[in-house]
């Protein structure tokens, strides 16, 4: 199955945009928001710190939680022998994993 071997890969960090796994629980990674390699306001008066911080922790921290979530899910419904949910949970872990904002 694409999906188990996509959840295995060490290398699906990179499809967050850097996210590191933090734990394995049931062979699932939970994956977490790595720090900015910059400051908040290192791209003022581009862009002020307070939309980067709040884009930031807020808007990406939203698509790693959802990735966690998805993926605990996909573990479940793998166990379980739920095809239908193991379909369905596709379009959340590639609109939440795919790295994109």
């Amino acid at each position: 199955m694409a999906l188990r071997t996509l959840a295995a890969k060490k290398t699906l960090g990179l499809a967050l945009g850097g996210a590191r796994p933090l734990a394995a629980a049931r062979g699932v990674a939970t994956f977490t928001l790595p720090d900015l390699p910059y400051d908040f306001g290192a791209l003022e008066p581009a862009v002020s710190g307070e939309i980067m911080r709040l884009h930031h922790q807020k808007h990406h921290a939203t698509y790693v939680a959802n990735y966690n979530k998805a993926l605990e899910q996909l573990d479940a419904a793998v166990s379980k022998g739920d095809a239908s949910a193991v379909v369905h949970l596709q379009s959340a872990i590639k609109f939440n994993g795919g790295g994109s904002c």
